[in-house]
């Protein structure tokens, strides 16, 4: 193989020659579909230098290196997604299920649309107001995603799970406001109903969908696929919760969040808790005192 091909003369490799090692080490997922020009640019040399580099390995040619680095992809792939093993006690179940997960991950990274990400990321950056809809059982993570970009200092709503909540958002949408809507299922209705009335009224809107057969996937402008694919009776959420949290990493780290402000305000509200927790002690042990010497009340 390749990589045992390099170790074996990485010492006694020229710097050229080094930087293509180290590309092809450390990237040879991405060197797999490139082409020498490709390779060399990424490496800052000739495109000779790929060919020549290739042949001190000892094959014949660039392509035939890059075969082999993609022979290693293949292996990589194989073994992310190889059948699960069908153990049915519930450690089986368990292992099998966070199994699952893993590669629901490794396939949503692997098919990402960056460009998808980074228009989702600025629709919600300079949002005036934004409402996040959840449904089923992604209305929790609708809600710690809300609370999240609260957290951030950004204007996030929860939209109300009932008919009546909903439509009492959809009357105030302008187009400064961007609506995220969480769907793992089919059973998302209220979810693309309300991305569609929000894309009347101008606003951006967000589906985060288990897959482009949702509801809530045919009504949003921006949509990121999560896979919600299980081993079990329960849709996974997991590459849900991992969305919305590379989401508010990312919008934390453009919006250069106040930490300093954060730990002092924390501190003013821990000191606020203390005291009204001395109160409601105090409170509580006239309350006791009072009851022992007259029980009848």
């Amino acid at each position: 193989m390749y990589k045992e091909r390099i170790r074996d003369i990485y010492e006694h490799l020229s710097p050229g020659y080094r930087r293509i090692a180290d590309f092809l080490l450390k990237r040879y997922q991405d060197a797999a579909f490139m082409t020498a020009a490709e390779v060399g640019r990424a490496s800052d040399v000739d495109t000779t230098l790929v060919v020549r580099f290739a042949q001190r390995l000892g094959y014949p040619g660039y392509p035939e290196m890059i075969a082999d680095i993609q022979d290693d992809v293949k292996r990589d792939l194989r073994e992310i997604y190889a059948p699960i093993e069908a153990d049915n006690t519930p450690l089986g179940v368990y292992r099998r299920s966070v199994t699952q997960d893993r590669n629901n991950l490794e396939y949503m990274l692997l098919h990402m649309d960056a460009e998808v990400v980074e228009k989702v990321l600025d629709a919600l950056y300079k949002a005036s107001r934004i409402f996040v809809a959840g449904e089923g059982n992604t209305l929790y993570i609708g809600e710690a995603f809300a609370m999240r970009l609260t957290v951030l200092g950004m204007a996030a709503n929860i939209v109300p799970s009932e008919p009546a909540g909903q439509a009492a958002v959809a009357a105030i949408l302008t187009a400064d406001d961007v609506v995220v809507a969480f769907g793992s299922t089919l059973l998302t209705p209220s979810g693309a109903a309300l991305l569609k009335v929000a894309r009347k009224a101008g606003a951006r809107t967000v589906g985060i969908v288990g897959g482009l057969t949702n509801p809530v996937a045919a009504a949003a402008d921006l949509v990121i696929v999560a896979p919600a694919s299980t081993s079990g009776l329960m849709p996974s959420w997991t590459c849900m919760a991992a969305v919305a949290h590379g989401i508010t990493q990312a919008l934390a780290s453009a919006r250069g969040a106040p930490s300093t402000e954060w730990a002092l305000r924390t501190d003013q509200l821990l000191e606020a808790y203390v005291d009204a927790w001395r109160g409601q002690a105090s409170s509580i042990r006239d309350s006791i005192a009072d009851y022992n010497v007259n029980p009848a009340g």
